[in-house]
């Protein structure tokens, strides 16, 4: 060793091109707040577990009987979430996707 010290020129990076941006940077506007935050959409679609729900789930669920439609959203997919999960043998039965869906 000849107790120099390294230069930056040194570095292993030294012949290497600086990086720049490929385009123009993106315009930033204002930071959304926590509350903004948690008011947005998650953007999951939880209605393909209303085809899933039969006339004992909608009556404990409190929802109406089997021909009429229901819209799940965000809480009602808890709710549905919450009921599956107490009965093992029912989720067992259902699609993939929908015991996705329901883990989510």
């Amino acid at each position: 060793m000849t107790g120099q010290q390294p230069t930056p020129r040194d570095s292993r990076l030294a012949d290497q091109p600086v990086l720049r941006p490929v385009g123009p940077l993106p315009e930033v506007g204002p930071r959304p707040t926590f509350d903004q935050l948690m008011a947005q959409e998650d953007g999951r679609d939880y209605q393909p577990l209303a085809a899933h729900l039969d006339d004992a789930a909608r009556t404990v669920l409190g929802l109406p009987a089997a021909p009429q439609e229901v819209s799940v959203d965000r809480e009602l997919a808890g709710r549905i979430r919450d009921y599956f999960f107490d009965r093992p043998a029912e989720i067992a039965q259902l699609p993939d996707a929908v015991r996705d869906l329901l883990s989510l």
